[in-house]
C-alpha cells in the first residue's frame, strides 16, 4: 500500500481519493506541530505579538490572528537570526555570518512580496519538509521495497528532533539536498547530485561532506562500469568539485563582500573557525570548538552531574535514542552511506559549546545522519513494533516541539 486515504467524493458513488502518501504524513505532522505550538505558546506567550493577540477567542483581524496563532510561536532561538539576515541581509560584526545563506535568502523573494519574513522561514521550511519526504520515501522505496519505504519514511518523520524540519530552520532545506544528492549518486546522475551537494553545502557547513558518499559511488561505479556513459575517465570526478565550489561561493561572499573570512593560521581550530564559521559567530555561541568527541562528551557529562543542566539531559538523552537505530541499521548500510553517516556523527559528537550548554544543537546535528533511518523499515517489520515506535516517536516529537516553544530547551 503505497498511499493513504484523505476524504472527498468523485461522481456519483463515494469514492476515496488516495493521497501520496509522503503529502499525507507531511500534511498531518504540519498540522500537530501548529496545533502543539499554539497551545504552548498559549502558556507562556514570549513575543510582542503573542503578548497582544489572544490565542482564543479570535480578535483584531483574521490575518494578525492567524499570524499570531501559526506563525508567532515558532520564533525562537536561530529563527530570529534567520529572520534578522531576510530583513537586513549579513553583517561582518553582527553574528549573522555564522548562517549560511541559501536558507534564509530563498526566504527574501516571499518578503518582499509583503509576507512577513518570520513566516516567508515558515514558508522556506514547510515546503522544503515536503520535499524532503517525498524523496527520502523514494529512496526508501529504492533500498528496502514499497512497503517498508513507509514504515522508513514514517520512523525518520516522526523522530522526536526532526520536528524541526517544520520550524523556521535549515534542516529540512539541507536534508532535501543531501537525499537528492545520494539519490543521484545511486542511479549514476553524478553531475546532479554534485550540483545538490554544492546547494546543500550553501545551506549548511556540514554539506561538504557529501563529497565521501558521491566519491565512493562514482568509485564504485567505475570498478563495475555501471551508469558511466562514454566519457574521459576524470569527467565524472569533476562533478564532485561542485560540492566545495558551493561552499566556496559562500566563502567568496564572505571574503570579498563581508571581509569576514579572513583564513587565521595559528592554529587549526583557528582556521576551521574562521573559515568554516565566522569570527563574529561567538555572538551567537560564546564558545565553539571541536574536541576528541570522548572529550567532548565527558565534559558534558560532568557539565550534567555537576550542574543538572536540563538542555545538556535533553541532548544527551536525544543522542542517545539516535544510536539505537544507528546500531540496528549499520550493517545494512551501503558503503557510501556508512562514509556519510560516520563523518556527520563524529563531527556532531566532537562539537563543543562551551560551559553553560556543552552540547548545543547535538540532536539536530546527528539527524542530519538521514541514511541512518532508511533501513529500519526493513528491521522494524511487525505491527506492534511499528505502532508502538511510531506513538512513543510522536509523543517524545510533540514534547519538542513543546520545550522549543516553551524557551525550555535549545534545539
Amino acid at each position: 500500500m503505497d498511499s493513504a486515504p484523505a476524504t472527498g467524493a468523485v461522481g456519483k458513488g463515494a469514492r476515496w481519493v488516495r493521497l501520496p502518501f509522503p503529502l499525507t504524513l507531511w500534511v498531518g505532522l504540519r498540522v500537530l506541530s501548529s496545533i502543539m505550538a499554539a497551545f504552548a505558546s498559549a502558556l507562556r506567550p514570549i513575543t510582542d505579538l503573542e503578548g497582544r493577540v489572544p490565542i482564543w477567542p479570535p480578535t483584531g483581524s483574521l490575518a494578525l490572528w492567524l499570524e499570531r496563532v501559526l506563525v508567532a510561536p515558532w520564533a525562537r532561538w536561530d529563527a530570529l537570526w534567520y529572520e534578522r539576515i531576510v530583513v537586513s541581509g549579513y553583517r561582518p560584526d553582527d553574528g549573522t555570518a555564522q548562517f549560511h545563506p541559501l536558507y534564509p535568502w530563498l526566504a527574501v523573494p516571499l518578503a518582499r512580496l509583503g509576507i512577513p519574513p518570520m513566516l516567508a522561514l515558515l514558508t522556506v521550511s514547510t515546503l522544503a519538509a515536503l520535499g524532503l519526504l517525498v524523496a527520502f520515501h523514494r529512496l526508501a522505496e529504492r533500498e528496502v521495497g514499497p512497503l517498508r519505504a513507509q514504515t522508513s519514511t514514517v520512523l525518520f518523520a516522526t523522530f522526536p528532533v526532526a520536528f524541526i524540519l517544520f520550524a523556521p530552520y535549515p534542516e529540512g532545506l539541507f536534508l532535501l539536498w543531501a537525499v537528492l544528492a545520494l539519490m543521484g549518486a545511486r542511479e549514476g546522475r553524478w553531475w546532479a547530485a554534485g550540483a545538490a551537494g554544492g546547494l546543500a553545502a550553501l545551506t549548511r557547513q556540514q554539506g561538504l561532506f557529501l563529497v565521501l558518499p558521491l566519491a565512493w559511488e562514482l568509485w564504485t561505479a567505475r570498478k563495475g562500469k555501471e551508469g558511466l556513459p562514454d566519457r574521459p575517465a576524470g569527467y565524472h570526478w569533476l562533478s564532485l568539485l561542485l560540492v566545495p565550489l558551493g561552499y566556496g561561493l559562500w566563502m567568496a561572499y564572505r571574503l570579498f563582500v563581508l571581509r569576514d573570512a579572513v583564513p587565521d593560521f595559528s592554529s587549526v581550530h583557528g582556521l576551521i573557525y574562521s573559515l568554516l564559521v565566522s569570527p563574529s559567530a561567538s555572538q551567537v555561541v560564546p564558545v565553539q570548538t571541536f574536541l576528541w568527541p570522548w572529550e567532548a562528551m565527558r565534559r558534558a557529562i560532568v557539565h550534567v552531574v555537576q550542574t543538572g543542566d536540563g538542555d545538556t539531559v535533553y541532548d544527551l538523552v536525544l543522542a542517545g535514542l539516535f544510536l539505537v537505530p544507528l546500531a540496528l541499521a549499520w550493517r545494512r548500510l551501503r558503503g557510501s552511506d556508512r562514509l556519510y553517516v560516520a563523518a556527520m556523527v563524529l563531527a556532531a559528537f566532537s562539537y563543543h559549546t562551551g560551559s553553560l550548554h556543552p552540547y548545543m544543537g547535538l540532536p539536530r546535528h546527528l539527524l542530519l545522519a538521514v541514511p541512518v533511518f532508511l533501513p529500519l523499515g526493513a528491521i522494524v517489520r511487525r505491527r506492534w513494533q511499528r505502532r508502538l515506535v511510531a506513538d512513543l516517536s510522536i509523543a517524545g516529537w510533540l514534547f519538542l516541539v513543546a520545550l522549543y516553544v516553551l524557551h525550555s530547551w535549545v534545539p
